[in-house]
């Protein structure tokens, strides 16, 4: 299975959350600007909620996404007040006709005073699971 993981991260909350998913399924974990170049059978794409909403670059990403190139995505955030809140990435991914793995995995970001510490070690130990789960899934 090939299988590829992209991110973007201001803070650094989701960049942690993509290394350890990476880790778990045995890939380097990428940011947005890097271009899915070939085709994956499973994209990991994760980001952070900013003000209630995702970054531009991460929406940019999904954007050029080609639905031949993308078998499946498994999406991942972190934010620092609602941690279901982002299902924005999960509407996009969907509207260009790539399917969206039923699991998901969200955590608390840590932000100024809010959630310190985290995602912590057992949240990115959460995350890793959550990867290897979606890898194990029959198709």
């Amino acid at each position: 299975m090939k299988i590829a993981v992209r991110y973007y991260s201001r803070g650094g909350n989701a960049k942690k959350v993509a290394v350890a998913i990476a880790k778990a399924v045995g890939v380097e974990a990428q940011d947005c600007s890097v271009a899915i170049g070939e085709p994956v059978d499973l994209l990991f794409l994760g980001g952070s909620v900013y003000w209630a909403g995702i970054d531009k670059h991460l929406k940019q990403f999904i954007a050029q996404l080609d639905p031949e190139k993308i078998g499946q995505v498994a999406t991942f955030g972190t934010s620092a007040l609602k941690k279901d809140l982002d299902k924005e990435v999960d509407k996009l991914v969907r509207a260009k006709n790539i399917p969206v793995a039923d699991r998901n995995f969200r955590c608390w970001g840590e932000f100024a005073a809010i959630h310190k510490g985290q995602p912590n070690a057992q949240e990115l130990q959460q995350a890793a699971a959550f990867a290897q789960a979606v890898v194990d899934e029959p198709k």
